[in-house]
Parts: structure tokens; sequence; C-alpha cells
């Protein structure tokens, strides 16, 4: 029981660290959706102006925040919603 315990503290200390977005993921996440995007237009353009929008939300937020995580979160969301309309 102990050991348990003492695991499971373990893994909650480095948890959220392992689950960090970086710099590099934020950029290949943007580049992602981009590619998503154009993918969505070029099979229907008349999605253009809601997927470009999406694109535009995304991009704007991270440029007011700081917070990586925010973002990617973000970034995450927009490129899922893009996944299910493909």
């Amino acid at each position: 029981m102990r050991r348990t315990l003492l695991a499971l503290a373990l893994i909650a200390a480095t948890t959220p660290a392992a689950l960090a977005c970086t710099e590099d993921e934020l950029q290949a996440k943007s580049i992602e959706l981009a590619d998503l995007v154009k993918a969505i237009v070029a099979k229907d353009p008349a999605q253009q102006p809601t997927w470009r929008a999406k694109q535009v939300d995304v991009d704007r937020l991270a440029e007011r925040s700081t917070n990586i995580d925010e973002i990617c979160a973000a970034y995450d969301k927009a490129i899922g919603e893009a996944k299910a309309a493909q």
C-alpha cells in the first residue's frame, strides 16, 4: 500500500510537466490546423468563411495569450473539429 501511494504521488508530481505543451508542439499544431483547413476548403469552397474564422480565432488567442497550454488546447479543439469535418 505504501509503495502504491508513493508511486501515485510521484506520478502526480511529474504528470503536469509531461503534459505541458512545448513551443515546437504549438508550431506543429498551427501548421496541422492550417493544412486541415486548406484540405476542407479544397473539398468544399463554401466552407471557407467558417473555417478561416475558426483558424483566425485560434491565431488571435495565440497572439493575446502567453499561456502555451491554453493555446495548445485551443489548437487541439480546432484540429479535432477539422478532422471530424473531413
